[in-house]
């Protein structure tokens, strides 16, 4: 495998991105036996590398056996097909692998949907590799070789296949936002950050989802929800989905849209960071870049610094102090540490906005009292011999409902400057983003 290192990045970051494709190798199932890194000014237009290096790859290839040459870079169809013949061997470029892990971990139909669209997408510009032992040279009429009418009835194929795949995501898509439309006033949360950061660990732990997690990179493709359990008037859901990554082929979060319409949606990010790596910083504006991409940028977010536990005894009480510094939250999914004050960041976030009131609930009024201990914050309950004096701190959304059904009865809980309190109309469940 090799990497190009160009001025603008240091050695440091270019070793990391290697490491990197390192580990997506092995997630892929091969088998690294070298690396390379090549310093150059620009890149060369011919090989990318240059012929040099390339030479050279195909002097350690022959000497180790290796059968196949990943390219820590997107290289175009004519750099590709100029290093394999340089190499006599098989040329993988970033993308390319990043695409076979995901159609590897595809389960579900949808998954496997959105896989085939961006595999699809990405053969489309390189078909002319596959067909040019057929192709004749030549110009003028009667030098159509049949490489390239087999070329032109592939794309065509590909482009149709394309199109039926694109309606039938669009269609997904329309009825996952239906779907999510039928549970407006539910707090939504979502898990997101960099590939095996622990999103899903976490999200076993918060929720006892059992969704797959392994200690390797894109375990999870497909987007699950659950209840998030905050306690008696949180109405909430947390949802993981599909890890990010640097360089993201623009394909993938292209035919994913529908998956990661999930985090679009969300009122609450959970930004799940390795708090034991080294390219934290680096990893966190990968994230934030495809948050953007997506139109996810603007939604508030809670940092979380996770697998704490595999920090150095001496860094972890600086890194408490640091995270309560800047409103982050220390976990250890592994070890369930650091949950408890997870849940509390986001009941603060989910309280925003909420109306708060206060009463005397008589003691004809069971219902309400049922209602009440059910699904709003009991702040205070005082019993006498009238009723229970109450204040409650709840949604603005479940407070317009229980005033339109118990307010003429009781109305000292529902009085108007109870409901000012909040302000300004608030979004779903919460207070909105």
């Amino acid at each position: 495998m090799a990497g190009l290192r160009l001025p603008q990045h240091s050695r440091e970051e270019a070793e990391e991105s290697l490491s990197e494709l390192a580990s997506l190798a092995e997630a892929s199932g091969a088998r690294v036996v070298a690396r390379a890194l090549q310093s150059r000014a620009r890149v060369d237009g011919r090989t990318f590398l240059g012929g040099g290096k390339a030479a050279e790859l195909k002097e350690q290839a022959e000497e180790l056996g290796a059968n196949l040459i990943l390219i820590d870079h997107d290289l175009s169809p004519a750099q590709a097909r100029n290093l394999e013949k340089i190499v006599d061997r098989k040329i993988l470029d970033r993308t390319e692998l990043i695409l076979d892990i995901f159609a590897r971990r595809a389960r579900t139909p949808q998954a496997k949907l959105q896989v085939e669209v961006a595999q699809l997408e990405y053969l489309l510009p390189r078909l002319t590799r596959l067909w040019e032992h057929l192709s004749r040279t030549g110009g003028g009429i009667g030098t159509r070789g049949p490489g390239e009418t087999q070329l032109e009835v592939d794309r065509r194929r590909i482009r149709d296949r394309l199109t039926h795949l694109k309606d039938r995501l669009t269609r997904t898509g329309k009825r996952l936002e239906q779907q999510r439309g039928l549970h407006s006033d539910v707090f939504r949360v979502a898990l997101v950050g960099y590939t095996n950061a622990g999103k899903s660990s976490l999200m076993n732990r918060l929720t006892s989802a059992e969704v797959p997690s392994r200690d390797r990179l894109f375990e999870t493709l497909d987007a699950t929800t659950r209840i998030l359990d905050l306690g008696p008037g949180f109405r909430a859901t947390l949802t993981d989905t599909v890890g990010f990554i640097r360089r993201l082929p623009h394909s993938l979060v292209e035919s994913f849209r529908a998956t990661l319409s999930e985090v679009a949606s969300a009122d609450l990010l959970l930004h799940v960071q390795d708090a034991s790596s080294p390219m934290a910083d680096a990893c966190e504006k990968s994230v934030n870049e495809v948050l953007e991409e997506i139109g996810a940028d603007q939604i508030p977010q809670i940092a979380v610094w996770n697998k704490a536990d595999l920090l150095p005894a001496e860094e972890f009480d600086g890194a408490v102090r640091q995270a309560a510094e800047s409103g982050a939250v220390v976990t250890s999914a592994f070890r369930g540490e650091g949950l408890d004050r997870l849940r509390d960041a986001i009941r603060d976030r989910l309280r925003d906005g909420w109306v708060e009131g206060a009463g005397l609930i008589p003691l004809s009024e069971g219902e309400l009292w049922a209602r009440l201990r059910a699904s709003v914050e009991l702040l205070e309950e005082r019993p006498g011999p009238l009723g229970v004096e109450v204040r409650v701190r709840m949604p603005r959304a479940e407070w317009m409902r229980l005033r339109a059904r118990y307010g003429g009865r009781v109305p000292s809980l529902f009085e108007p400057a109870a409901g000012a309190a909040a302000g300004a109309d608030v979004g779903p469940g919460a207070g909105g983003r």
